[in-house]
Formats: C-alpha cells, sequence, structure tokens
C-alpha cells in the first residue's frame, strides 16, 4: 500500500547535486508558492553562511552556494529545510484554493458515460443473440464482432489517455493495462469480457462523476443571495424593494425583522438581535448596533436596521464560503487512486515478462498466457469491492460515505476536530439551574413570573425558560401586554407588578437591583428576573453536550486519535466549558469559517491526517479542505451535507467511532485482497511460463482470485454495529 500524501513528502528539500559551496535543492512544492519565491530566497539567504539564492518554481529548484568553510552540507541541507517549511502552510492553501482544471481527474460527464453504458449492454444483447456470426474468420473475425467492434470503439477515449500517460509520465499507466487487457480478451476470442472490463471501469468513472457534479450543482443553489429581494433606502429617505443583483458597495439597505441579511456591511443606523448561527457557529443571537458588522446569510430574529453594503454578489462572506467549498471539492481524489496507482506499478512487469517467456520459449500462447493474468482487474476490485460493501454496510447504520478514498483516510487519521454549536451540543439552550436572591418569594412564583414575560418572545432564552418551566409544571399567570427591548429582555405585568426578564444591563438601565451579591455565571447564561425594582432570581442556560460525545472522545482515543480538539465561532468561555464536559485536548473559540479552514491547513502542514466534523454552513470551509469532512446530525444544513464526504443521519455521536471501526476493518480486508491478488496472480504466471497449462486454465487462476477478492470483501456487509 501506498502511503498516505504528506506535506512532508513534497516540502522537503532533496540534494540533486552538491559541490563544496554550492548546493542544488529540488523542493516539489515549489509550483505552488509563485508569488512568495522570491521571499522564500531572501530569507535562504539570510542563513549564516549563504552568499547566493536562486529559487527556481519552474523546476521546483533551489541552488544554494554558500562558504564550505562554515557549514557542512549536511547542516546547510537541515537549515534549508528548516526555512522551506515556514512556507509549508502557504503551499498547502495553493494547492487547495488553486486552479482546478488540471486536478479534476474525471474525464467525461455522467451522461456521456451513461450512453457508453448503455452502448455497452446493447452490443452484449445483439452480439450474443440476434448478430453471432462475425464478419470474417481467424484474427479478423475474432476483432470484428459485435462485441468486439463496440470494444474497440469504446476503449478510445481510454486510448488516448493511456497515450497521454505514456507521453507525460515516460511510463505505461492503469488506462494503458485496461487497454492491453481488452486487446488480449478480443485475441484470445472473449469479447464479452473486454466490454465487462470497459462496463465496469465506466461504473466506476460515473460514481465518481455524479458526486462532483451533484455538489457543483447543489453548492451553486445552496445560499444564493443571488435571486433575493431587498429595501433599499433612496436619497430621500423612502424605501424601494429591488432585486439584490442592483445593489452596489455603498448602497443602503433597510431590513426588518425575520429578514435575510443580503451583503456584508455595516449598520449604519437602528439596533438588532441577528441570528449569525449559519456563519459564526453562535448558537445565542448578537447584538448589532451603529457601526457594527453584518454578514450576508444571517438573519434579523428582532429589530430594524439599516445596513450601509460594503460587499455584494460574489465578494459575501457566504459566497466566499461557497468558493472555498468548490475549489476543493474539485480536488478530491478519486476512489480508485491508490489501485490505480499500484497497477501502475505492475504494468511493465507484465509487459516485460510477456518479451521474456516469448522469447526464452518462443511460444506466443506462452507469451499471451502473460498477458491474459494480470492483476489489474484483481487489485480494482481489491478496493472496490471492500469499499462498495463497507459503504453498504455503514449505510445501515445511517453513514452515508461518498468514495472508498474517505475509508482509508478515515481508517489513517490522528486528528480530529469537532464543531460545537449542533453538532457535539444540541444547538439550543437550556435552563440548567436556578438560583433565588430573595427570602420573599417561592421558586416556582418566580419562575412562572418569568415564563409570563417571555410567552410570547421569539428568543431562544426564552424557549429555555418556558420549557424548563412546563417542565416542572409550572402554569403562566395571567399578565398583561409583553414588551420587548431588542438586545436587553422583555417586560409584562402581573398583578400590577412589573415584571422584567433580561440580562444585567437591562436590570440596571431600569433601576432593578439586588441586596445580594450576584452569582458567578460560571460560562453559563445568566438571565435575571426582576420583580418592580428588585432582582428575585437567576437562571442559567446552557448549550448542554449530546448524549455520548464523551463516550465518543475516549472511544477515538483509545482507537488512536492523538489529537481531539474543539472549534467554534462561538464564546471562550462556554466553549471553554463545553471542551472541559466532554475531554477534548483543546479548544479554539469565536472562528469564522474562513479561520476554521485555517485551523484545519495548519494541521494538514504537519503531517497530520484531520477529520473534522460540523453541521452548519460555517462549518462547509472546514469540512471541504479535511481530509475526512463529516456532517453530523438530522439537522445539518444541505451545504455542510453537500460539503462534507460522510453524511451522518442520526445524532449519536459514536457514529463517528462507528465509521472509524469500519474503515480499519475495511482497510485489513484491503490489504488481504491486495495479498490474495499478488499471491494467485504470481502463481498463475509461474505456472503458465513454465508448464503446458491451457489459456482457460491461466484465466480460470485469474478469476479466482477475483472471486476470491469479492468473496472476502463481502464479510463487510455483515460488519456488526456497536452495543448500546
Amino acid at each position: 500500500m501506498l502511503k498516505r500524501e504528506s506535506i512532508r513528502d513534497w516540502m522537503k528539500a532533496q540534494i540533486a547535486h552538491s559541490l563544496p559551496g554550492r548546493l542544488r535543492l529540488v523542493v516539489p512544492g515549489l509550483e505552488y508558492i509563485q508569488e512568495e519565491r522570491r521571499d522564500l530566497a531572501r530569507d535562504l539567504a539570510e542563513i549564516p553562511g549563504v552568499y547566493r539564492v536562486r529559487v527556481t518554481v519552474l523546476t521546483s529548484g533551489v541552488l544554494i552556494e554558500y562558504s564550505p568553510d562554515r557549514m557542512e552540507a549536511s547542516v546547510m541541507l537541515e537549515q534549508a529545510n528548516m526555512v522551506i517549511q515556514k512556507y509549508a502552510m502557504v503551499t498547502y492553501r495553493s494547492r487547495h484554493t488553486g486552479k482546478t482544471e488540471e486536478n479534476v481527474e474525471l474525464s467525461m460527464p455522467v451522461r456521456t458515460l451513461g450512453k457508453r453504458l448503455a452502448v455497452n449492454a446493447g452490443a452484449l444483447v445483439l452480439g450474443n443473440f440476434v448478430f453471432k456470426a462475425p464478419l470474417s474468420t481467424g484474427i479478423l473475425g475474432k476483432l470484428t464482432s459485435v462485441q468486439a467492434l463496440t470494444s474497440l470503439g469504446l476503449s478510445l477515449p481510454i486510448a488516448r489517455s493511456a497515450m497521454d500517460g505514456i507521453r507525460k509520465d515516460m511510463r505505461p499507466n492503469a488506462d494503458f493495462l485496461t487497454v492491453t487487457s481488452i486487446v488480449a480478451s478480443l485475441l484470445l476470442g472473449n469479447a464479452n469480457s473486454a466490454l465487462m472490463i470497459l462496463a465496469l471501469s465506466d461504473l466506476a468513472e460515473m460514481m465518481t462523476a455524479y458526486t462532483i457534479e451533484k455538489t457543483r450543482s447543489s453548492i451553486k443553489k445552496m445560499l444564493s443571495v443571488e435571486d433575493g429581494n431587498v429595501w433599499k433606502v433612496n436619497l430621500d429617505g423612502s424605501l424601494t424593494r429591488c432585486p439584490i443583483a442592483q445593489v452596489e458597495p455603498g448602497d443602503m439597505i433597510e431590513v426588518h425583522t425575520g429578514e435575510k441579511i443580503l451583503v456584508d456591511g455595516v449598520v449604519s443606523s437602528g439596533a438588532a438581535v441577528v441570528d449569525q448561527s449559519a456563519i459564526t457557529g453562535e448558537f445565542v443571537p448578537a447584538e448589532r448596533h451603529e457601526k457594527d458588522q453584518v454578514f450576508a446569510g444571517t438573519v434579523v430574529k428582532n429589530g430594524n436596521i439599516r445596513i450601509e453594503a460594503a460587499k455584494v454578489g460574489d465578494q459575501t462572506v457566504v459566497s466566499r464560503i461557497v468558493g472555498m467549498v468548490e475549489a476543493s471539492e474539485l480536488k478530491k481524489a478519486p476512489i480508485q487512486r491508490y489501485a490505480d496507482r499500484f497497477s501502475n506499478y505492475l504494468v511493465p512487469l507484465n509487459f516485460l515478462l510477456s518479451l521474456t517467456v516469448g522469447l526464452v520459449t518462443r511460444s506466443p500462447q506462452k507469451a499471451l498466457k502473460m498477458l491474459v493474468i494480470d492483476y489489474s482487474c484483481g487489485i480494482k476490485l481489491s478496493t472496490a469491492t471492500a469499499f462498495s460493501a463497507a459503504i453498504n454496510s455503514a449505510v445501515k447504520q445511517g453513514i452515508l460515505i461518498k468514495g472508498g478514498t474517505y475509508i482509508e483516510q478515515m481508517s489513517e487519521a490522528n486528528t480530529v476536530l469537532l464543531d460545537k454549536t449542533g453538532t457535539i451540543t444540541e444547538g439550543k439552550p437550556k435552563v440548567v439551574s436556578m438560583q433565588m436572591l430573595t427570602d420573599s418569594m417561592e421558586e416556582k412564583e418566580a419562575l412562572s413570573l418569568a415564563m409570563a414575560a417571555e410567552e410570547t418572545s421569539t428568543h431562544p432564552l426564552a424557549g429555555a425558560i418556558l420549557a424548563y418551566g412546563f417542565g416542572k409544571g409550572i402554569a403562566i399567570p395571567p399578565h398583561g401586554e409583553i414588551v420587548t427591548e431588542v438586545s436587553r429582555g422583555s417586560r409584562t405585568t402581573v398583578d400590577r407588578k412589573t415584571i422584567r426578564v433580561g440580562n444585567l444591563k437591562y436590570m440596571w438601565e431600569n433601576g432593578v437591583h439586588t441586596g445580594t451579591a450576584l452569582p458567578d455565571p460560571c460560562s453559563a447564561i445568566a438571565n435575571y428576573v426582576g420583580v418592580d425594582n428588585e432582582i428575585v432570581s437567576v437562571l442559567f442556560a446552557m448549550d448542554s453536550p449530546r448524549d455520548n460525545v464523551r463516550r465518543t472522545v475516549n472511544s477515538l482515543r483509545y482507537d488512536g486519535v492523538g489529537d481531539i480538539e474543539l472549534l467554534t465561532g462561538d464564546m471562550d468561555a462556554q466553549a471553554r466549558l463545553v471542551a472541559e464536559l466532554i475531554g477534548a485536548d483543546g479548544y479554539q473559540a469565536q472562528l469564522l469559517p474562513e479561520q476554521k479552514a485555517e485551523a484545519v491547513l495548519k494541521l494538514q502542514t504537519r503531517g497530520n491526517g484531520v477529520v473534522m466534523v460540523g453541521d452548519g454552513i460555517n462549518d462547509a470551509p472546514a469540512l471541504a479542505y479535511a481530509d475526512v469532512g463529516i456532517s453530523l446530525g438530522s439537522k445539518s444544513t444541505d451545504i455542510a451535507i453537500e460539503t462534507s464526504d460522510v453524511v451522518i443521519s442520526r445524532d449519536d455521536p459514536m457514529t463517528i467511532f462507528e465509521m472509524r471501526r469500519l474503515s480499519r476493518e475495511t482497510m485489513r480486508i484491503v490489504k488481504q485482497n491486495f495479498a490474495m491478488v499478488v499471491g494467485i496472480n504470481t502463481v498463475g504466471l509461474i505456472l503458465g511460463a513454465s508448464s503446458n497449462i491451457s489459456v482457460m486454465m491461466s484465466a480460470l487462476l485469474h478469476n479466482t482470485s477475483t472471486i476470491l477478492v469479492v468473496g472476502n470483501s463481502l464479510r463487510l456487509l455483515f460488519f456488526p454495529p456497536l452495543e448500546s
């Protein structure tokens, strides 16, 4: 098996040529730092003893001339590598967000591949039941049957790819091996096998093509603000309803309660409570006043504000998120990359054996058997069938895996990053305790008064208070009109008493105080209940972790995951408390979407295999950049589902560990499959070259390995889930 690709491999300098005082290095990752090459050359020149540096991005080369009296070549190499590693982050980001056309391995769209499969099936039916007789006899007859002519026609794109591989890599690739297998099958008179080889190849590519095309289409539809309408403020102060496409930077728009903000900008007047959870991950709506910044994609929960547009259309945070996702998705490796690479290494072996056996034995049949018994089919099925069986097994447990690549990378990952709000927590506050600050009132009475003031409020904390009271069987008393004050709280009257529920600032502004010391909220959110001019109680609310989160963290750590961290856009105190509750190794708070992606990239530049678990729009870039992006929970946003590599429909975090177990077992079976394919086919090659076994027997040995591989892989269909 090939090792997981690591930035340490292509950002590590290797000596290409060395003379006293002159060192020529090769650094593969240099092709991704076109704009930073001068900075790199300057930093290398600052190494003591270096008097000349030349960085050539085109050849990924670095020439260093230095004083041999001050430093040996080995020490110079070490010093150079230390400098080059400083650019690892820039390189990794460039590699993710650079031009994508050269990286997309999808050669044909889904529609084209579907037509190819239909033609393939039609040729099988016509050739076996209608036009059974070939157009000619002998070798020409073998190449002129309906199946053979169809195989040759469908092989043309693969043949072109094979020739491109030879020109580019100077050696045959997996496509060359496929074409060879098809031609060999035709020459042996087995045109049906040639069609089946093509059908399997097209089907695998069609699955990859469908995933990429569906993701592209869905991303363009998600969070589309181009089709929305806004209230534009005219020069005379009047409002005009117009499409967002007509808004330019500098224009003024007005957003009312319940409406979505469609621009990035700054509040010029008014005040509002804005739900920013989709962008920042903070579950409590944020207060936004004059000169505060707001983002497209957020929603005004309460209040009216006027916003001076700074960025519209493709320049908004939401659009940049979508762009980051698209760029990253296009670079996802296809499901068969390891099998194809391994096949490439064995392609020359078949040709060498065929040529050698033909020259030694003077037997064309024995030479041909060296091509019939090839490793390609078995090697591809070693991964394809195991991954397919694993994906089917995962679906039964509520886990959708979008490709075998993610199974392998999940099995090797050593770092897991967890989003907080809505992923490992429930995404909504709950009242966890209540403390009385007066002896003149019972807890039940204070709670009923708080419920009266919050009965019609849409704020999440109001819902938490009502749920807490109803859970205790408290009834809401008759009350007067409820008045909600933006960013403060709510008030009403009960039995001629003024009841207020809100934050401490709201209490102080209205002359409501307490004669006792206020309790420390201890990372919880404090909601104060005031009766006339006295604070009588405090309700503490928290966004609590889901069940099984700590068990999940412990299970992953026991299974070899060395670093488990919390990433969130929520406040530091909340993040710290949740990290402690679940046993995480660390946390990062108040992160914007781009900063979450940055955190993923930093870990990747250190050679870590990173799994990101999230559920929201704000997690989309990090999900796309991670080696494995997992969307967890039934309430995951559509863009998180489309961006992620793994979609878990259940709200149970233990399914993350379920996938880890399944992935590791799958890779163990894949390795067994590789061993069987190589072992059995090697025996077949030896027998084919040294004995008089027939071509049919050689084919039988070859197919035996395939049958064993499929049977071994199908064991994954019965992979047992964890007991609850």
